[in-house]
């Protein structure tokens, strides 16, 4: 582990600095007293300064004028870095190894925790280790606490983050073989106590302190339960038996009052098993074998197979899995539970109880002024009443679609509420709904903003953002060479087809190699002279194409870096000079028509053989028998298409809104198609969690492109639905979310030309057409 200090002529240090030390502030609560925050902001506009630092989604923290951050800076190193939060030059770095990384299922970073600080240490988690401690001042590595490593039955890896009580750092690890709850010394790094929580399921609750009925106790929700612990001892006091399977969102506090808002995969029927056999069931016979389950919970497994067959049967897996004493299930609840209780308080402490699809399963509540906030998917927006539960507003759309991970956070009269599309929306806060601004601040954002003496943090994808109303010309923080992320790097998923020695890549538009640079194209001969093809074919007239929006309320816009339009206006001397190279490489050169492409995937692959030469050196054993399933699924799923529709993926003005304006119901073979989507996308996932570490990119953009096509075809069945006029605004807004979940989802594996020639042509002729009827009404 190395601590840079660097140099600082003078700090800026607010003698009355306001704090929010950990995860969403004051005890978790999201509210900030800070005054004078800015409605409007952009990229360009109310930034005071911004620092380009490396991937992550941990929130940042503020203490005494400083902000503290994480970053993954390679495959197995952290930092943690220190600002200062008025002018962002950087304090402080620490970097450390974090040895080899467990899976983990995107959206999530392996830099995903928020750190915790008391203004004397920073504390730091990672799953790898355990927790950390680092001198507030000079980033100095003071102690680490090594814990268990978390295991996942479905590889979402770890995103929980410590809490600072009475001198304890606390935190809770509810995984899915050991969870537990622990504290230790804030000083010392030494262990105080440990609290098993052996009914629990992967979770990633925050730790609450509720202050009712003479004491303080220490809550967490988990599966199916709200609990609430001694904090000076970890004895469990008293439960609550109202919640659900998967716990993502965290409570918050009031008045001696918890509020907690949860959405759990399935419903009252569908149990943990569902999930299980969806994903872990590789060869799809409904039972779990022992290969088809992470090695981690091989013991477990053993235990449950009675009859020692190497399976374990439908009716088995729950209680293989789950605590047969807390058979927690999916659904939808928001719920005021009165804290102070004694043992069971599941009929005596709910206030109130609501059975509705507003919550989000990852974005926790906000309560502000006695309301309670929520965001979910698809920027909808809903607003209770704290005291009772009434509804002020129900799932109202923010105006910015697409995902939300990020929680609310509320300050100066104003819910501020981040998009992942890099959009944060500002509300002002009462009883009905208002949006003051819609600010783009140009990249991704997973992590939930911070505030702090009149400022708002936020943590993009790679960035850290500091917003604020007395801003004047944005600067960029300067950030160790560890931190900075290589801007040069070019990578071609373009796949050559195997079995081919002819290799056309013209398409007549954006997603051609009519958008490629010159570095992409000398990437492309390489890879054709490793291949054997022999020919390449070029159209004896290449012209540019006509550039493309993509800023603004633009689907999958991270793909294109902070660009305002796609487009390629040197493509001509870029092709003559891709001409002569690859006649110098003695490849032959053939004049032919551009060949039409299509925004959904395809097989080229001929055989399974074909494909495990290919990926097996390069994934491992057991990657491409998952993968070569997948293929067989689109195959048949194109064979569907090129019978029935055969322009159904390729870019055209009208190529989603003819489906709406058809005459025809929706037709049955669009179902099957997409049924076959579904199945391929799922083997490329399996895929995934069987590719060894460092392989993984190969095996995930298949599976993302095919988490767009089921979302893009998820699109054209609600256009066929809109027929009905009684469903038309519903299906319209769910086909207009589901094109921009494709987009965004596509985006998440983007690095060559055609993708973001793709993501550009679907937004163009796609989402804004789709956009611009809803909002006509039509």
């Amino acid at each position: 582990m190395k601590a840079a200090i660097l140099p600082v002529l003078l700090v800026s240090i607010t003698l009355q600095a306001e704090d929010w030390a950990q995860f969403r502030g004051a005890n978790g609560s999201g509210v900030s007293s800070s005054k004078g925050l800015p409605q409007e902001f952009s990229a360009d506009k109310n930034i005071s300064w911004k620092a380009k630092i490396g991937d992550g989604i941990g929130s940042p923290i503020i203490k005494n004028g400083r902000v503290f951050t994480t970053a993954m800076l390679g495959d197995q190193k952290l930092g943690v870095f220190s600002f200062d939060a008025a002018s962002g030059k950087q304090l402080w770095q620490s970097d450390f190894d974090t040895g080899t990384l467990p899976r983990i299922t995107p959206p999530n970073s392996h830099a995903s925790s928020t750190p915790a600080t008391d203004g004397e240490r920073v504390y730091v988690y990672f799953s790898t280790i355990g927790l950390l401690a680092f001198d507030f001042e000079t980033g100095k590595e003071v102690w680490r606490h090594t814990l268990p490593r978390p295991a996942y039955l479905m590889d979402w890896g770890a995103a929980s983050s410590p809490i600072v009580y009475n001198g304890m750092v606390i935190f809770c690890q509810d995984d899915d073989l050991a969870p537990f709850l622990v504290a230790v010394d804030a000083k010392t790094g030494k262990e105080k106590w440990r609290t098993p929580r052996k009914d629990m399921l992967a979770g990633y609750a925050l730790p609450v302190l509720c202050e009712a009925n003479g004491r303080t106790d220490l809550v967490i929700a988990g599966s199916g339960k709200l609990k609430g612990y001694d904090p000076a001892t970890g004895k469990e006091l008293w439960t609550c038996n109202t919640l659900l399977r998967t716990i993502m969102t965290s409570p918050v506090v009031h008045d001696g009052v918890i509020y907690i808002a949860v959405q759990s995969y399935g419903d009252s029927t569908r149990t943990l098993k569902y999930a299980l056999l969806e994903w872990l069931d590789t060869n799809q016979d409904k039972v779990l074998s022992r290969e088809e389950t992470p090695k981690e919970f091989h013991e477990r497994f053993d235990a449950s197979d009675k009859n020692k067959n190497g399976l374990i049967d439908p009716d088995e897996i729950d209680t293989a899995f789950q605590s047969p004493d807390n058979m927690a299930v999916g659904g939808n609840i928001i719920q005021a539970i009165k804290g102070g209780g004694s043992g069971d308080v599941t009929k005596t402490h709910v206030l109130w109880n609501l059975d509705h699809k507003t919550p989000s399963n990852i974005a926790s509540p906000l309560l502000f002024n006695d309301r309670l906030y929520l965001v979910k998917g698809g920027g909808m927006s809903s607003c209770y009443d704290a005291k009772d539960g009434k509804t002020l507003w129900d799932r109202s759309r923010l105006g910015n679609f697409g995902d939300y991970f990020a929680s609310p956070v509320a300050a100066d009269g104003k819910v501020f509420i981040a998009g992942k599309n890099g959009f944060v929306v500002v509300l002002e806060d009462g009883p009905e709904m208002k949006v003051l601004g819609k600010n783009d601040i140009g990249e991704e954002i997973i992590a939930t903003p911070s505030i702090a003496d009149g400022r708002l943090f936020i943590r993009t994808r790679e960035s850290l953002v500091c917003v604020s109303a007395s801003a004047s010309t944005p600067t960029l923080a300067e950030v160790g060479k560890a931190a900075v992320m290589p801007a040069d790097v070019v990578e071609i998923t373009a796949q050559p087809a195997h079995g081919s020695r002819v290799w056309n890549g013209y398409t007549g538009n954006a997603m051609g190699q009519e958008s490629w640079s010159t570095e992409e194209l000398e990437q492309l001969l390489k890879r054709l002279q490793k291949l054997k093809y022999t020919t390449i074919a070029i159209p004896a007239k290449i012209a540019p194409f006509t550039p493309i929006r993509v800023d603004g309320d633009t689907g999958g816009r991270k793909a294109f870096h902070g660009a305002s339009t796609f487009g390629n206006a040197d493509v001509t001397a870029i092709t003559a000079r891709f001409r002569e190279h690859a006649g110098k490489l003695g490849f032959e050169i053939i004049a032919t028509e551009p060949v039409a492409g299509s925004v959904l995937p395809k097989n080229d692959f001929a055989s399974e053989k074909a494909l495990s030469d290919f990926v097996t050196p390069m994934c491992g054993e057991g990657v491409a028998e998952r993968m070569w399933l997948g293929f067989q699924a689109i195959d048949k799923a194109s064979q569907l298409i090129a019978q029935n529709d055969p322009e159904l993926g390729i870019p055209a003005p009208d190529m989603l809104l003819r489906h709406l304006n058809s005459k025809k119901s929706l037709p049955d073979w669009l179902t099957e198609a997409k049924t076959f989507y579904a199945t391929a996308m799922n083997e490329m996932y399996r895929a995934n969690t069987r590719a060894r570490e460092g392989s993984r990119s190969f095996t995930l953009y298949n599976a993302k492109r095919l988490e767009f096509t089921f979302h893009f075809m998820s699109a054209i069945e609600a256009l066929y639905k809109a027929h009905d006029p009684a469903a038309r605004a519903e299906s319209l807004e769910a086909a207009m979310d589901s094109i921009y979940n494709a987009l965004n989802s596509w985006s998440d594996v983007a690095r060559d030309s055609s993708d973001r020639g793709g993501i550009a042509l679907l937004n163009e002729y796609g989402y804004r057409p789709l956009v611009k009827v809803i909002k006509g009404g039509r």
